[in-house]
């Protein structure tokens, strides 16, 4: 008989533990098989963190004296993230973004709006008043997005845009461009499928509504492949509003408040043409700067001015840091986060408070003049635009340097985008609007024609004669204008240092000039720049004082008759008047965009005359009418994109243009012509051309053209190369002498300091967010100028005669400067835009211009001023006045001085 089985506390102690182990082993057989994935995908959400960009703030932009002007504020903007958006699913995201829409309105908050797509009506702006950059963005607009594929499919076979051939690609390329911004947006609404996203919302779907949401679905595609970046909704909101999103974030899920520092220019317009401008970047341009180092989604850069010249200091290194994707932000590791390093701080040359007695003396000039309307002869109620420049000089240190109308940089510096009056008004003016509301209707077609020279556009409409402002076109810096009377100077030292005239050398100024050539010009004593009548007998001081015309251009003629052509050209170029063509990169050294000018020399001649001509021609031809006015059937010698791809007898389209234009141009320099050759183009090009298939061009209109080209190209373009009358017109600052402002304020820098030409520029120091000086400007030498002693004491004799400080009252800024407390020297001029003719038609004056230094026995700083459509000089020389009374306000010459000037000077702190 068998022994019953006791149970014992082991055996006990062994099922409980069995039990435990079962039961453990369920538990863990449960969470890793069936709930494995689940657990996996929390433990990843909960563990790893999303890297996020910590913007790094721009360095500070300081006047001379550290007055700030350009800073960086802490603004709050929402953003939203997310890396589970593909673009497909938008119920979950439009119904949150209706709560985000509901509180931005509700606190009159202003969504983020850079999406050059615009409605009501359809169009696209760009930033960029370039018609040919504009196509380049609006392509790659739509090559961002995916709107060839379509095309692609339909009419290329299905390729890749990188295997099409250079032709194919044109193709393309004009394809995309037929679409017009209502079909575009209509599109994107599919793509993104916006309708059916909003469906089950409460919503009424207007255009604008549409419009809303899609700025967000697209900003989400174009930053889906930079995982876990953010996109700004709404920037530099109110602290309330950021507050009332912090206490909903749990509710707007990936939609975050983050502290982002914003660019700040403390005195808006102040300095604007100094500063410029910052912007996001571009689509073009995100490749080019990705390698850089930026994050192409949220970055700025600079676009113009210090902004952009100094870049690469301002930009200070982006920081990072790992949150967890949830609404709230919290930070999960911080073992991963880099501080942002902020930008180096650059100090400017500037005087701040120079800089704004010359902003307000020169506007308020500008409209004193305006309200005269026409005075002395000339229609001044267009001068809305000018330009001053002070430099130190001593070192080449910019002390002031104004263009007007400027404009407010804090326009660029959020991401709500410009109002459609702001990039209408910096980017996309309508003239032909502008033109009816000025009562020039019936001037827009010659005033401002449709562009034809834009490869595949024929509705944009340029500003033949310049005649609106520009506003972010830097006049200062800019503008190639002719010099007028301000040059005489120049011809003076020319004459005296050549030895053609000395101090004791004179001539009877009767008020007229013989310019010479074959058919003497207009007769004997003609000259269309002398209106001052008779100066009698003058000498160089007198003639600088009196501004003769006839005595200098006497000067030119002996400097021509003794040493050629390029004689007044050899001395100007010592002071940065123009430059020898063959030399490389000429300007100023400037660290802003610069246009450099040049003065009559024989090889810029011929250069600028074949342009010139050329330019004549290919109008002529597109008009299809003569010189003679005899009609032909128009032709286009213009570049077109579809040219490349346009092959006759082996030969491209685009080469028949371009050798013919090259015929051209050799007519007009070297007076070479080939009929038969020039009838032999003509013909393969009408021949290759398929927009003439169905015109019917005879040899006559062949011959009409061929000899209408030989009219312009020999006769007028290469024989007006050796007439004298460039040289006399030249040593009045006339014909090819167009120069800049600040070429013409460094010019007579170097004169005042005995002629050492510096270095222009802008930058004083750099230092980093701590202080610590990293580069420091110092002067640089460019030129040393042959001048001797008594050259320079004449010819500033002559200027300091001119605002009486020589003594006498008969100098043309006396009326301005005459009863100065501190002697200065000067000269105006006046320079003709176009033929007097064509100024009256269109409504534009002369070019008023004053030059000058100051003390007149001790300088220390030197000006130009120019107004358009201003005048006169001598009201230029009011400007100066303002200039000086804040440059020596703490002269104590000054202290018994009462301001007499309209404008009462503010003090920047």
């Amino acid at each position: 008989m068998k022994k019953k089985k006791k149970f014992n506390r082991y055996n006990i102690l062994s099922i409980i533990m069995l039990a435990m182990f079962l039961t453990i082993g369920s538990k863990l057989y449960y969470l890793q098989v069936f709930k494995g994935e689940y657990y996996k995908a929390e433990a990843e959400t909960i563990n790893s963190a999303k890297l996020v960009t910590v913007a790094a703030p721009r360095g500070l932009i300081t006047d001379k004296s550290g007055i700030k002007l350009a800073t960086e504020a802490l603004g709050y903007n929402l953003t939203y993230t997310s890396t589970t958006d593909t673009g497909k699913d938008n119920t979950q995201l439009f119904a949150i973004l209706q709560k985000v829409f509901k509180i931005l309105d509700a606190n009159k908050e202003v969504q983020t709006d850079s999406f050059p797509l615009k409605i009501n009506p359809y169009r696209f702006e760009f930033t960029s008043s370039d018609s040919k950059v504009k196509q380049a963005m609006l392509l790659r607009f739509l090559k961002d997005r995916n709107i060839q594929d379509s095309i692609l499919k339909s009419k290329f076979e299905g390729k890749k845009e990188e295997e099409l051939t250079t032709s194919e690609k044109t193709a393309l390329n004009n394809e995309l461009l037929k679409l017009t911004p209502e079909q575009i947006y209509n599109k994107l609404l599919v793509t993104y499928d916006i309708k059916n996203g909003l469906s089950s919302l409460n919503i009424k779907a207007t255009p604008d509504v549409l419009r809303r949401y899609l700025i967000i679905k697209d900003s989400i595609k174009m930053n889906f492949y930079s995982a876990n970046k953010s996109i700004n909704v709404a920037t530099n909101i109110k602290k309330d509003t950021s507050l009332i999103f912090e206490q909903s974030l749990s509710d707007l899920k990936g939609f975050k408040v983050e502290n982002q520092p914003m660019r700040e220019y403390p005195y808006g317009q102040l300095a604007s043409s100094v500063l410029g401008y910052i912007s996001k970047i571009n689509s073009a341009d995100k490749a080019k700067y990705a390698a850089k180092g930026y994050d192409t989604s949220v970055d700025y850069v600079g676009t113009t001015g210090i902004e952009a010249a100094m870049e690469s200091n301002l930009k200070g290194v982006n920081g990072e840091k790992d949150i967890n994707d949830d609404s709230v932000a919290i930070i999960k590791n911080t073992a991963h986060n880099k501080k942002a390093v902020p930008g180096k701080n650059v100090q400017l040359t500037i005087d701040a408070n120079l800089q704004y007695a010359t902003e307000t003396t020169l506007n308020s000039e500008m409209k004193t003049i305006q309200d005269k309307g026409t005075y002395g002869g000339l229609d001044v109620s267009n001068a809305t635009r000018g330009a001053a420049v002070a430099i130190d000089i001593n070192t080449g240190g910019v002390l002031a340097l104004v263009s007007l109308p400027g404009y407010n940089p804090n326009d660029f510096s959020t991401t709500q985008g410009l109002t459609e009056a702001q990039s209408q008004k910096y980017f996309n003016p309508d003239y032909e609007k502008m033109a009816k509301a000025d009562g020039l209707s019936s001037l827009t077609d010659y005033m401002f024609p449709i562009d034809k020279s834009i490869k595949g556009n024929t509705t944009i409409r340029k500003d033949k004669f310049d005649y609106y402002p520009k506003y972010l076109y830097n006049y200062a810096t800019m503008s190639l204008i002719p010099s007028g009377s301000t040059f005489k100077p120049m011809t003076a030292i020319a004459g005296l240092e050549a030895g053609v005239i000395d101090a004791n050398s004179t001539y009877d100024d009767e008020g007229g000039y013989d310019m010479g050539g074959e058919n003497k010009i207009g007769g004997p004593n003609w000259n269309p720049f002398t209106s001052d009548g008779r100066n009698g007998i003058v000498n160089v001081v007198s003639a600088i004082r009196k501004s003769s015309n006839p005595f200098f251009m006497n000067v030119g003629q002996k400097l021509r008759e003794q040493f050629g052509d390029d004689i007044l050209a050899k001395y100007a170029w010592m002071f940065g008047l123009g430059a020898n063509p063959n030399a490389t990169s000429p300007g100023t050294g400037i660290e802003i965009s610069e246009n450099f000018g040049q003065v009559y020399n024989t090889v810029s001649q011929k250069n600028l005359s074949a342009s010139q001509y050329l330019l004549s021609i290919e109008q002529n031809l597109t008009d299809g009418i003569s010189s003679s006015k005899v009609k032909f059937p128009p032709i286009d010698l213009y570049d077109r994109d579809r040219d490349t791809s346009i092959v006759s007898d082996g030969k491209k389209l685009s080469e028949i243009k371009t050798q013919i234009k090259n015929y051209i141009r050799d007519s007009v320099k070297n007076g070479t012509f080939s009929k038969s050759n020039y009838v032999g183009l003509f013909k393969q090009l009408i021949a290759a051309d398929p927009a003439y298939k169905n015109q019917k061009f005879t040899a006559t209109d062949i011959n009409t053209i061929v000899t209408d080209i030989y009219y312009l190209s020999v006769q007028t373009g290469h024989g007006s190369l050796s007439l004298p009358y460039n040289m006399f017109i030249a040593s009045i600052g006339q014909g090819m002498d167009n120069f800049t402002p600040l070429q013409m304020a460094n010019y007579i820098a170097t004169l005042a300091n005995g002629g050492t030409r510096y270095k222009v520029h802008l930058v004083d120091n750099i230092k980093d967010s701590n202080g610590k000086l990293i580069s420091q400007t110092k002067p640089v030498v460019i030129d040393k100028v042959g001048m001797s002693t008594e050259t320079r004491a004449l010819v500033m004799q002559g200027m300091n005669g001119v605002t009486g400080a020589g003594g006498g009252t008969d100098g043309t800024a006396y009326a301005a400067l005459g009863d100065f407390p501190i002697p200065t020297g000067g000269k105006t001029g006046t320079a003709q835009f176009t033929t007097s003719e064509i100024q009256n038609k269109i409504g534009r004056g002369d070019y008023a211009w004053y030059v000058g230094y100051a003390p007149a026995d001790n300088p220390k700083i030197a000006i130009s001023v120019v107004i358009f459509d201003g005048g006169y000089g001598s009201d230029a020389a009011k400007v100066a006045r303002g200039m000086y009374e804040s440059y020596f306000k703490n002269d104590p010459r000054m202290k018994q001085y009462q301001n007499h000037y309209d404008i009462k000077l503010k003090k920047i702190n």
